[in-house]
């Protein structure tokens, strides 16, 4: 199986540097549309795309696939991870920052980033189980992306809370 992962395109939040997790559900602005449709023009074939449930990912999904007859399932393990009472603030929040590196740790009432690893490598199991040759394309979020990184390649914590791709980065991998 070819796997294909992007990012969803700027949403608003990300715009005004506000946290923006499983439990915000904001849209994408203007660019973010433009860089969803300009990945558009150089997206691989796909046979199937599963979606996060969030507007900014369904959105993204959509222009993605925009004249294409391909079915968007909704894939709730692809939901953002919730950053709990810290959603909406500032990204360059101390004790955010802080938390951020304690990925046994819950953000206060959110969940833990062994937590998200769980939903998100029980999805990527399932996928791998199947044995296919299909092309699947999973359009998610910045911390997602960052843990299926590590499902492929190990990481050091530092790397781990750098590795930030930009809106609508799309990588490949083999499953």
């Amino acid at each position: 199986m070819i796997l294909y992962v992007v990012r969803h395109g700027e949403a608003t939040w990300n715009v005004l540097n506000k946290i923006c997790g499983g439990q915000s559900d904001v849209p994408l602005t203007e660019k973010g549309r433009q860089q969803a449709a300009q990945l558009a023009q150089k997206m691989p074939f796909i046979d199937r795309v599963l979606c996060s449930p969030l507007q900014r990912a369904r959105e993204t999904a959509s222009i993605l696939m925009e004249g294409k007859r391909i079915v968007i399932k909704i894939e709730p393990r692809l939901r953002e991870q919730n950053f709990g009472d810290f959603e909406g603030m500032d990204r360059g929040t101390e004790a955010f920052l802080r938390a951020k590196k304690e990925p046994a740790c819950h953000f206060p009432n959110g969940e833990s980033s062994f937590q998200t690893a769980a939903r998100v490598y029980s999805l990527l199991d399932e996928l791998k189980a199947e044995q296919s040759d299909d092309s699947v394309l999973l359009v998610c979020h910045g911390a997602i992306m960052r843990i299926i990184e590590t499902y492929f390649r190990d990481m050091p914590l530092d790397e781990f809370y750098r590795y930030s791709p930009a809106n609508c980065t799309l990588v490949r991998y083999y499953l």
